[in-house]
């Protein structure tokens, strides 16, 4: 079967979608698939110019935001371009990760299948990037999803909360949708020591965006217990806060695919106790993935689609969205207080990793779909 990949940039660029897709098309080769690219469809600069007018007309007239990656004229004009495209590529299926415009008019007896870590509609309001949109902006970007999905032959996604939603949302047929978690973007040792240094805890806080993910939260909560006289330390990586206190180490930033940065980002998910994240809004955090490969429990927040990695009391902690810095606190207390159920949740966390939270389950779950367009 010859899959054609729809992607932006190449297929061995790493660092696309923080390594996501490199690492889906990695599988696809290992299973025997040939994969060839289709590069996202270019719009002319007459194109984007007009792009520009129909967001700011917009803008002016209903003094409201545009979603100006979803809207009806531009998808039209990427799938007629598309459709071009395709006639010199000659492909058994399309594989569109997260592309939602330019497929919705896409005109093809190829079957599609669609990927994404979230239905869009379900970020309205939710991502900051994804707020104050007018009404009509919002109607525009539900049609287009609606269309896009419903053309799609199936459509996967990584959380139960996205594939539950597209189908009592959108009305797909449930043997159309299916769940498929994403696994760790990194290495992942073949054995874990469960036996970890008790004398301080480590809590490390691995994220490039500190305030969707809430860091200062995550502070505030360790600055309780240091207050208690609890032995807590804050190891921030990815990110470079203002904060000034001698019990938090801040690295802003380590590349994955830099062999000595990325043996520093292993010693410090093999060293640390928990991977602390309070995140406020996210669909799946492929860090919870990598912190379940090492073993390390997650505390974090119920939202989104956190809970498809992060098993409340079974590998971490996951806590009501209005929850403060005093109830993470708490929660930390406990568990400190108990380092059994500690051990647990590391234990877990790897069985989790090893069970589905990999790429090679990924993999697998994949072709299945593959397989049935034979």
């Amino acid at each position: 079967m010859k899959i054609g990949f729809y992607s932006v940039v190449p297929l061995d660029d790493k660092k696309n979608w923080s390594g996501t897709m490199f690492k889906m098309y990695e599988q696809l080769l290992h299973l025997g698939y040939e994969v060839v690219w289709i590069p996202r469809v270019c719009f002319t600069k007459r194109e984007e110019k007009t792009f520009k007018i129909i967001e700011k007309t917009f803008n002016k007239i209903f003094d409201r935001g545009y979603n100006r990656h979803l809207f009806i004229y531009k998808a039209k004009t990427a799938a007629r371009r598309l459709e071009k495209n395709l006639k010199d590529i000659k492909v058994d299926v399309i594989f569109n990760p997260t592309h939602v415009n330019d497929f919705a008019y896409l005109k093809t007896d190829i079957p599609v299948v669609y990927l994404n870590d979230a239905n869009v509609a379900q970020l309205l309001n939710y991502y900051h990037y994804y707020s104050g949109f007018g009404i009509l902006s919002k109607i525009e970007t539900k049609y287009l999803e609606r269309k896009t999905l419903k053309n799609a032959t199936y459509s996967i996604f990584s959380s139960d909360w996205a594939s539950n939603f597209a189908v009592e949302f959108y009305g797909l047929a449930e043997d159309k949708v299916k769940t498929i978690k994403f696994g760790a973007n990194i290495i992942v040792p073949k054995r874990i020591d469960f036996n970890k240094n008790s004398t301080e805890f480590t809590f490390l806080f691995l994220a490039v965006d500190w305030i969707r993910k809430r860091g200062t939260l995550a502070f505030e909560s360790l600055k309780i217990l240091r207050e208690k006289g609890y032995p807590v330390k804050m190891l921030v990586v990815g990110c470079n806060p203002e904060i000034k206190a001698d019990w938090v180490t801040i690295i802003p930033f380590l590349n994955k695919n830099n062999p000595d940065e990325f043996r520093e980002i292993q010693n410090h998910l093999l060293r640390s106790h928990f991977l602390f994240v309070p995140t406020k809004a996210d669909c799946t955090p492929i860090a919870f993935c990598e912190a379940a490969g090492y073993g390390l429990p997650v505390i974090s927040t119920d939202t989104g689609g956190v809970s498809a990695h992060v098993i409340n009391g079974y590998n971490g902690s996951l806590l009501p969205q209005d929850a403060i810095a005093q109830d993470y606190a708490d929660e930390i207390e406990r568990l400190i207080n108990k380092p059994q159920t500690v051990r647990e949740y590391s234990e877990n966390a790897r069985k989790l990793y090893e069970k589905e939270l990999n790429w090679e389950n990924w993999g697998i779950e994949f072709s299945k779909i593959l397989e049935k367009l034979k």
